[in-house]
């Protein structure tokens, strides 16, 4: 509890604009409050002091939520035998909080600026990593941008350390937006998303990947049809790069999205 107590009060006191209306009292409230006031935060300089108190608290926050190795994740053709994935030896599906995964590299729906969701709670998988990742996260995606004028390109990847995730590497990427129909230049940016991503992890030496569910939130692409493009590209992209790669997982939360990639798989 101190050490929470020491990150709102240290990122309140360096942001006195923002009023709280109720004081937290227990540590659900206590880390809601601290959340919303890392997902705010600007990608700025913090103190050493700082990174190591969250370190700390993170530590514990992530150890409760039951970390999953990629050890124990099944492949394919072990848990749907009937699969008709060329590379189901290698292939898995997992459903699960990716941010308790522990693996070479997992994959983050970024948006074009690259710096995290700035929306206090948010329930994306850009702010739900960027909070389990802590602040450091930001300020090494802010120095890449920097490089690039803060403009990802829809399709494009760069790749950071995963901080206090269990994941040793995050690689983001910026999918799809659609707007109205689905076109077949949607289809290929989709597609690009996931070839990026792992020609980035098989360039670090990354030996297992987890794909998070790319365009299918707030960026409204069709999830039957996403599932089918993310299934297609990445089992063509093992057909020659297969041997790169220990296992590469597709990540689902609900039960919806368990369901489609059971259907197509």
């Amino acid at each position: 509890m101190e050490n929470v107590d020491y990150l709102i009060n240290y990122l309140l006191e360096e942001n006195p604009e923002v009023k709280i209306n109720k004081t937290p009292v227990n540590i659900n409230e206590k880390f809601n409050l601290y959340r919303s006031l890392c997902n705010v935060r600007q990608a700025k300089p913090i103190s050493d002091e700082f990174i190591q108190k969250e370190e700390e608290f993170l530590e514990e926050i992530i150890k409760s939520k039951n970390i999953t190795s990629i050890d124990d994740i099944d492949v394919l053709d072990k848990v749907y035998p009937q699969n008709n994935q060329n590379n189901g030896d290698k292939l898995c599906l997992w459903r699960g909080d990716i941010t308790s995964l522990k693996i070479g590299a997992i994959v983050n729906a970024a948006n074009s600026q690259g710096l995290g969701c700035f929306i206090p709670g948010h329930n994306c998988i850009d702010n739900q990593i960027n909070t389990y990742a802590g602040v450091p996260l930001r300020l090494e995606c802010n120095e890449y941008m920097k490089t690039i004028s803060y403009n990802l390109s829809t399709g494009e990847v760069f790749i950071t350390k995963a901080y206090n995730l269990p994941a040793d590497y995050v690689i983001h990427t910026v999918g799809p937006i659609i707007q109205s129909t689905v076109t077949n230049k949607h289809e290929e940016l989709l597609a690009n998303c996931y070839k990026n991503c792992l020609k980035l992890a098989q360039k670090n030496n990354i030996r297992s990947l987890a794909f998070c569910s790319i365009s299918t939130g707030v960026f409204r692409f069709p999830k039957d049809l996403a599932c089918q493009i993310a299934l297609k590209t990445v089992d063509n992209y093992m057909d020659d790069n297969g041997d790169n790669f220990d296992k590469i997982v597709f990540n689902v939360y609900s039960k919806e999205a368990l369901d489609i990639y059971e259907n197509f798989i």
